[in-house]
């Protein structure tokens, strides 16, 4: 099952300049000298190229109308007003359907990039192409790998017993009072050798 219309057929190959330029002149000759009785094969080798409903429907339409109009124009009488109207839409089938058969193949031939035509491609501008994200590295995976376990969370911090603050000592008054204690233990014991000698 798919989702969304399935890839649309690409056009036929492009052609030549020249090759495009002679069927355009053959198939609005021949509409022409047929006075709009084949006005139907330029319609056809449009649908047939572009591969468009509307261009189908612009063929049937074409050719009903066409062979309704020359029915009308042989099957009555001059006298009679409808054979006016056919004669009028034989006429307008001709320029009507050159128009549109010239209209819809140049543009054919610029989307297909024909030589002597600028690309749609180079004349309208595309949005950059969609750049896939590069792959995530594969994680070890192992389905039988146990997960590991939450981590505990840590325990509150104990509650600290109050201190009650103590008084500001001068800056260096500690450091003072513990080097002269050490001086005079020094001198005592210096005292002491010295006497007992």
């Amino acid at each position: 099952m798919t989702n969304g219309p399935g890839p649309v057929p690409p056009y036929p190959p492009a052609q030549s300049k020249a090759t495009a330029t002679t069927l355009r002149a053959i198939f609005l000759a021949i509409t022409a000298i047929s006075c709009g009785f084949l006005s139907c094969l330029p319609l056809l080798h449009l649908a047939v190229r572009r591969r468009r409903a509307m261009d189908w429907v612009f063929f049937w339409t074409g050719t009903a109308v066409s062979i309704a109009s020359f029915a009308t124009i042989g099957t009555l009488s001059d006298e009679n007003p409808w054979t006016d109207v056919a004669l009028l839409t034989v006429i307008a089938l001709v320029p009507l359907v050159g128009v549109h058969y010239l209209v819809a193949d140049l543009a054919l031939a610029r989307a297909e990039g024909a030589p002597g035509y600028p690309s749609y491609a180079t004349t309208v501008p595309y949005p950059p192409p969609h750049q896939p994200a590069p792959p995530h590295p594969q994680a070890d995976y192992n389905p039988y790998r146990a997960t590991p376990p939450a981590p505990t969370p840590p325990p509150p911090p104990a509650p600290q017993a109050h201190v009650p603050p103590q008084p500001p000592a001068p800056p260096h008054q500690p450091r003072i009072n513990q080097v002269r204690a050490e001086l005079d233990e020094l001198s005592d014991l210096l005292r002491k050798q010295e006497g007992g000698q």
